[in-house]
């Protein structure tokens, strides 16, 4: 099971969005989409509802009998450390400035690539 967000900013704010993704990036979130609606662009994303069972749900391997003679081990998993990578796959987007029609983000950051019916062009990105 998914659950999803959506992060809203102004064309004028898209350093803003950039740094947001990438704090949700952090916290297992994952780009679905990011569209420009009207006077804002907005970023849809989704991860994984993580279940957890309650310590009152243990199930059978936590009670004992006083006919059992072995005890059942527990064993607790080790997690290592995972180092996050922002999540925006690079490609072109809609130019969140709104002077072109896309922008290129190279995965971090919004270049200076950009295109207009189907002709590239450089332009540097606004702030």
């Amino acid at each position: 099971m998914l659950e999803f967000v959506s992060i809203k900013v102004s064309p004028d704010a898209h350093d803003d969005l950039a740094t947001q993704l990438t704090a949700q990036s952090g916290e297992g979130w994952n780009v679905v989409s990011i569209v420009s609606a009207g006077n804002e662009i907005v970023a849809f994303l989704s991860r994984p509802v993580v279940a957890t069972t309650p310590a009152s749900a243990a199930g059978w391997a936590s009670t004992t009998s006083d006919s059992a003679e072995t005890t059942i081990p527990t064993t607790t998993p080790t997690t290592t450390p995972t180092t996050t990578v922002p999540s925006v796959p690079a490609d072109w987007y809609k130019d969140p400035a709104g002077r072109y029609d896309f922008r290129y983000w190279d995965g971090s950051k919004w270049t200076e690539n950009v295109s207009r019916d189907g002709v590239r062009f450089t332009d540097p990105p606004t702030k």
